[in-house]
């Protein structure tokens, strides 16, 4: 019986040592940088509006699956630029030679290639070593 108790306190202590590491070793991992977790809010709850505002929207043929994908980029767009986040420069350098490349390869236009990676990359909050992230954080377009 006393092994019993023994083995079982072990396995509490052991539980509780992995379990507050995990926590503390969490906390620490999260980024601290304001902007980035500013911006992370913003997109998750311009991404909710985006999905709201097109939930009534049910695509039969591919030209309402084009405009329901505007739809959600366009209010997008809004709401984060409601925010202060606007496109990036420096992520419009990175997209335009992979846009033209893109273009080539599925015989579209360049516009269209590079208005398919926007679309795509305006979803991603947390930043990429590889490439810039789209959206840049500015407090008044006349500063």
């Amino acid at each position: 019986m006393k092994t019993f108790v023994v083995v079982l306190v072990l396995v509490v202590v052991g539980w509780a040592i992995f379990y507050y590491k995990d926590a503390l070793l969490s906390s620490t991992a999260i980024n601290t940088d304001p902007q980035i977790s500013m911006l992370t809010r913003a997109g998750d709850e311009c991404v909710a509006i985006s999905e709201k505002a097109t939930v009534h929207i049910i695509p039969t043929l591919e030209f309402q699956r084009m405009e329901l994908i505007g739809r959600k980029a366009n209010v997008m767009m809004r709401c984060m630029a409601d925010r202060h986040f606007y496109q990036n420069p420096a992520w419009l350098k990175y997209a335009e030679p992979i846009a033209k490349k893109n273009a080539k390869v599925q015989h579209i236009s360049d516009d269209e290639a590079l208005e398919n990676l926007k679309r795509s990359d305006m979803l991603f909050f947390e930043p990429v070593q590889s490439k810039p992230i789209y959206w840049q954080h500015v407090k008044s377009l006349a500063t």
